[in-house]
């Protein structure tokens, strides 16, 4: 089909999708036009980053990636998901319809084979009908040379047939509608694919995003209580005379506002968990128990290797999905030329047939037909020319649209890891950060227990360690969120599993 194909079949021969690939790619074309050559396909760089060795994938496992992030909580609950998602039952149920389908397609290269029985009863007056003309209308006028004529005549027919009819596909075209259907299968069944990547990507998203929200909540609860003793100090101090209105009031306004973000993170985490509970086919307090108690994971801080193989892109489903489209509807280009040929038809019959039922299974009294066809469209006002150069011209669509995804997955892979490589260098700052301001609180509560410190910079101190916390729990997620984009981006992992862990996958799964 192309050489960024051509790689993904050699990379995975023994994959459903790899096969159906080779089988599509090696199957006799019949009238379908040859493989269209893709540029942007073709001169696709071999790796996102030329300035570093090439790591081994070939074992990477792009089913239990989510396993990279070391956490059994996200685990269970992608395994939920997977498990009970609705969206993934419709994908599955749709990929059901598309191989009924195909299964469709495939039986017209099979002949038709039909088995019937039949039994008729015919009565009629003498003096009607045909019968009325040859003896005559009455008993007077019959002719005396013909014997006597009957009151009525009674006729009962039985019979037993096995019929069969079939069409020879000399130009191909039903081989070329049954090619394209199943192109149309295995796309669908990528697109399957897709959609539980997409599924376990929201879950973890969502999972991190209620974390990061719970943790959050628990950082503003205690920067409230600090703040409100804070308050009280300085009311005293005020009172004393130590501090000015300006001060307090201040503080007062700094308690309020960081109350008032309290009630608003409280319906975020409700509106979180309640995504979260719809990806799992699942009401919100039944989710609570999966994720109660559990802390904010932290998130591997490993690089990501350079120069990363351009074809890992071959583990994403929706290019596979794009290229098997694309073969359809070359196939349905062979399809509709073949439908501007003569078509050849057979059709036969044969069986028993008797007036009296006892002698249906007689072999005197079998009978046989046969007729073979040739039909040839003569005028159509132009609609098969026209069926041809709109399958021609969906072909050229397709054929664009796959150059598409490609350029615009290889762009999303090296967008994802940038953006994690930023992430992470940010996510190192925002730690040291914490350790200063972590070191500035322990020297502020040392001075204050040596009794040379106030303890009203002591609670500042603190509560700078908490908006510290603060942010560093929103890097974290956002640090999360970026890894997440690199593996959503190349359909997978790129770091490799031992057996044993991709063994306990299948089990989940």
């Amino acid at each position: 089909m192309n050489m960024f194909v051509a790689r993904v079949v050699r990379a995975r021969p023994s994959t459903p999708v790899g096969i159906g690939l080779v089988v599509l790619s090696t199957a006799a074309c019949s009238l379908a036009p040859s493989p269209a050559e893709i540029p942007a396909v073709d001169r696709m760089p071999d790796s996102y980053a030329t300035d570093a060795e090439t790591p081994s994938h070939d074992s990477a496992d792009v089913v239990s990636w989510w396993r990279t992030f070391e956490d059994r909580t996200l685990d269970a609950l992608v395994g939920a998901a997977l498990d009970s998602n609705l969206d993934i039952q419709e994908a599955v149920a749709r990929v059901e319809e598309v191989r009924a389908q195909y299964r469709i397609a495939r039986s017209s290269l099979f002949p038709t084979v039909t088995a019937g029985t039949d039994a008729s009863r015919f009565s009629q007056p003498a003096n009607a009908g045909q019968f009325g003309a040859i003896f005559g209308g009455d008993d007077a006028d019959a002719d005396p040379n013909l014997p006597d004529r009957p009151s009525r005549f009674t006729f009962s027919t039985f019979g037993a047939s096995l019929g069969a009819a079939y069409e020879l596909d000399f130009w191909g075209r039903l081989n070329s509608s049954r090619r394209a259907a199943y192109a149309d299968y295995l796309a669908t069944g990528a697109d399957a694919r897709t959609v539980e990547i997409s599924v376990a990507a929201e879950t973890i998203a969502g999972y991190f995003e209620l974390r990061e929200l719970v943790a959050r909540e628990a950082i503003l609860t205690e920067v409230v209580d600090i703040l409100t003793e804070r308050l009280e100090l300085t009311e005293d101090r005020y009172q004393r005379g130590v501090v000015s209105s300006i001060e307090l009031y201040q503080i007062q306004q700094d308690l309020n506002a960081t109350r008032a973000g309290l009630p608003l993170l409280g319906s975020q985490i409700t509106a979180s968990r309640g995504r979260l509970a719809v990806l799992l086919g699942r009401y919100p307090r039944e989710v609570e128990p999966l994720i109660a108690g559990e802390e904010l994971p932290t998130v591997n801080l490993d690089p990501i290797p350079a120069g990363l193989p351009a074809d890992m892109l071959a583990a994403r489903p929706d290019l596979v999905a794009a290229a098997f489209r694309l073969e359809g509807s070359r196939q349905r280009v062979g399809e509709r030329r073949a439908a501007r040929l003569p078509s050849i038809n057979l059709t036969g019959s044969t069986g028993t047939q008797s007036a009296d039922l006892s002698d249906i299974v007689r072999a005197d009294q079998w009978f046989t037909n046969f007729v073979a066809s040739l039909t040839a469209p003569i005028f159509s006002g132009g609609r098969l020319k026209a069926d041809q150069e709109a399958a021609e011209a969906r072909y050229e669509q397709e054929a664009a649209r796959y150059a598409r995804s490609v350029l615009t997955a290889f762009q999303e892979v090296d967008a994802a890891i940038a953006g994690f490589n930023a992430q992470r260098e940010r996510k190192l700052v925002v730690d040291e950060q914490l350790a200063v301001a972590e070191a500035s609180a322990d020297a502020a509560l040392l001075r204050v227990e040596q009794g040379v410190g106030d303890y009203v910079g002591y609670l500042d101190a603190l509560r700078t360690v908490l908006n510290v916390q603060d942010t560093q729990a929103s890097a974290e997620r956002e640090l999360a969120t970026a890894r997440l984009n690199v593996h959503r981006a190349l359909g997978g992992s790129w770091i490799s599993e031992p057996a044993d862990e991709q063994d306990s996958e299948g089990d989940l799964r």
